[in-house]
């Protein structure tokens, strides 16, 4: 239990430090780099236990995420599902029920227009603004809350991704500066072995055939080519190590990267489906337009007897719709046109449809994630069977923290 806390502490003083530039446009670079499959490791790199164990606990974290992401998109899921039922009930109930709900409907309508008569010459927001605000009146402020978090979670993101991306271009630079060292460090030591080679030949021959005292020569040959090749050797072996480790560090990149991959997806995903709920395009817009609703309140205490009229035939509607088995009947109330006008009831059951598939995919998507997560810790166990208990103790471990 120390030491998988220790690693994942580990792990997040690493990846969560020096958060302090604003990421720019080279991060749609990062995100469309080719950075491999990071199942494709080498036996070197899980030959070394700590890389084997961040490696499985990044594949548990991946389905950790996804799990927990899986569950928030389901009930949102379930939730839309639940209305686009109770559209089509409604739509199957007799002529006389359906026309006492239009009725109700068409009353609210009206009811409501007139309200927004009497503060819309004054208002800055559109309809459409208004009708937004009043729709999701109570969660509009935790709906700000989320978008700028998710906002702010983005540009965190695109951070990591540009830095990712920079770390990636140093480090395959380096590589091939490496290659360079040691290709031309085994060039040198041949032309090094070659020349002191030709010089005690040479030597030779002097010695043979003139009769030269060339001991020295022998001497200084000998030392010189010995120390060439010494400095050379040397210099080959450091730039091995480094290449050993430059490669870890490439595979930590793939990790990381993926890692940071699924979480940018997860994050659009869950800003693309508020900013669809909300109608708007940033948290700044959301919070703009609901601080102009709230100053407008005082305008709308003139209509309390409106709003008297309203609540009574919310009730009749709501308790109508909950008699006749609807699910969610005061979300109705919010959307009278959709009960009696067939224009609104398509486009609305097209909004609908539309929030469900864009749910559905993310749904599927992180399920796919928490499968390939768990085939990938599978695949580690079948690929290496002598590691089996020791990846079978840090999954349970992990899952009992």
């Amino acid at each position: 239990m120390g030491l998988l806390k220790f690693i994942k502490k580990k792990w997040d003083d690493w990846y969560y430090h020096d958060i302090d530039r604003e990421a720019d446009e080279e991060w749609d670079d990062a995100i469309d780099s080719d950075w491999g499959d990071p199942s494709e490791h080498s036996d070197a790199y899980f030959s070394d236990a700590d890389q084997r164990t961040v490696y499985v606990l990044e594949c548990l974290g991946q389905m950790a995420e996804a799990a927990e992401k899986t569950e928030q998109y389901t009930a949102e899921y379930d939730a839309v599902t639940s209305l686009l039922i109770d559209m089509e009930q409604i739509e199957g109930l007799p002529a006389d029920v359906r026309s006492e709900i239009m009725d109700y409907a068409q009353r609210i309508e009206s009811v409501e227009k007139e309200r927004h008569r009497i503060y819309g010459k004054t208002t800055q927001l559109t309809p459409s603004e208004v009708a937004v605000m009043e729709q999701y009146e109570d969660e509009i402020p935790e709906g700000i809350k989320k978008i700028r978090e998710a906002e702010k979670y983005r540009k965190l993101i695109k951070h990591d991704l540009k830095k990712l991306n920079n770390e990636r271009k140093s480090f395959h630079i380096r590589k091939r500066n490496l290659l360079e060292t040691i290709n031309n460090s085994r060039g040198v030591a041949v032309i090094t072995a070659v020349a002191v080679v030709m010089c005690i030949l040479l030597m030779l021959v002097l010695q043979i055939s003139f009769e030269m005292d060339v001991r020295i020569g022998y001497i200084l040959a000998a030392g010189l080519g010995a120390i060439a090749l010494t400095i050379i050797y040397v210099r080959y072996l450091d730039a091995i190590k480094e290449l050993t480790r430059l490669s870890k560090s490439i595979n930590r990149l793939i990790t990381i990267h993926n890692t940071v991959k699924i979480r940018y997806i997860n994050n659009t995903n869950l800003l693309q489906y508020l900013y669809l709920k909300f109608d708007v395009e940033s948290a700044s817009d959301l919070e703009e337009c609901w601080n102009i609703y709230m100053d407008e309140r005082a305008a709308r205490e003139k209509d309390e007897k409106l709003k008297e009229d309203q609540e009574y035939y919310y009730g009749k509607l709501t308790r109508l719709l909950a008699v006749t088995g609807i699910k969610d009947p005061e979300i109705w109330t919010r959307q009278p046109r959709a009960l009696y006008d067939k224009r609104e009831t398509v486009e609305a059951r097209h909004s609908l449809i539309a929030r469900r598939q864009k749910l559905r995919e993310q749904i599927e998507y992180n399920k796919k994630i928490a499968t390939e997560g768990k085939d990938k810790i599978a695949s580690l166990a079948k690929r290496y069977p002598k590691y089996a208990s020791e990846i079978s103790h840090i999954v349970s471990q992990y899952e009992g923290v």
